[in-house]
């Protein structure tokens, strides 16, 4: 009997922690999340790319492109209170033009944009209701402060080489830890990260195109690693498994 109720407290345990989407690990808890929202802008026009690849670097024509990627954190099965240990974004490069290696960016956005339903290749498509494009973060009723994308500092880098297709990752830094953190913890100053060049000064030829939320299989990755609250999460689990027991018990 006692073998049964150790199997139905596991049991219990898991399928809690299935239904809140993550796994466990021995440093706490695991989750991948894909983006909500995501888009390009491009500076020579008023074009987006709400519904195909995500494009950012320079060009040959000295035009720039950045991304747009908003993660569901509050959202996404993380329990409200937990302490996120570190994270990764994993993007996988499609199609790059004749650049070289380059260091690319993640800024935190400080303003809310959105994804329409344009869609186009490298120069990006005509921008519809709600898109984001260069000037507008809402196009056409609300402008960016500053066209491009209000941003703050940069949270992390990554050097993204030349294979297609190829995964490359931003490893976890403590910029991009603060910035998950501050949207779990405040979910309405979740406005993503703007994706671009670290350098784009002209004739730096680095554009290349990444795959969106629309791409499956090849959708960017957001893993988060936390440490789920105690006695908050942990305590509610017992109480679940210690009253399965109590009932198992009471059966008998």
């Amino acid at each position: 009997m006692r073998n049964i109720e150790n199997r139905l407290a596991l049991a219990w345990l898991g399928a809690t922690m299935a239904v809140a989407g993550w796994c466990s690990t021995a440093g706490g808890a695991v989750i991948v999340i894909h983006p909500s929202q995501d888009n390009s802008i491009y500076s020579e026009s008023n074009s987006s790319n709400a519904l195909g690849g995500l494009f950012a670097g320079e060009t040959q024509d000295q035009a720039l492109r950045r991304a747009l990627l908003k993660f569901s954190i509050a959202g996404s099965g993380i329990p409200a209170g937990a302490t996120i240990t570190s994270v990764s974004l994993g993007l996988t490069q499609t199609k790059i033009g004749p650049g070289t290696s380059a260091t690319f960016e993640l800024h935190r956005l400080s303003s809310a944009w959105g994804e329409g339903t344009s869609s186009g290749t490298g120069s990006g498509g005509l921008a519809t209701a709600g898109d984001a494009t260069w000037n507008y973060r809402l196009y056409s009723t609300s402008l960016w402060t500053s066209p491009g994308g209000d941003f703050g500092s940069t949270s992390g880098t990554a050097t993204i080489g030349t294979t297609v297709p190829s995964l490359y990752t931003f490893a976890s830094q403590s910029g991009m830890v603060a910035d998950v953190q501050s949207w779990l913890n405040s979910p309405g100053s979740n406005f993503g990260w703007i994706l671009r060049a670290a350098d784009e000064s002209p004739g730096i030829t680095t554009a290349r195109e990444f795959g969106s939320r629309e791409s499956l299989g090849q959708e960017p990755a957001l893993t988060v690693n936390f440490i789920v609250p105690e006695p908050g999460t942990l305590g509610l689990l017992g109480t679940g498994v210690s009253g399965l027991l109590l009932r198992t018990r009471r059966r008998r």
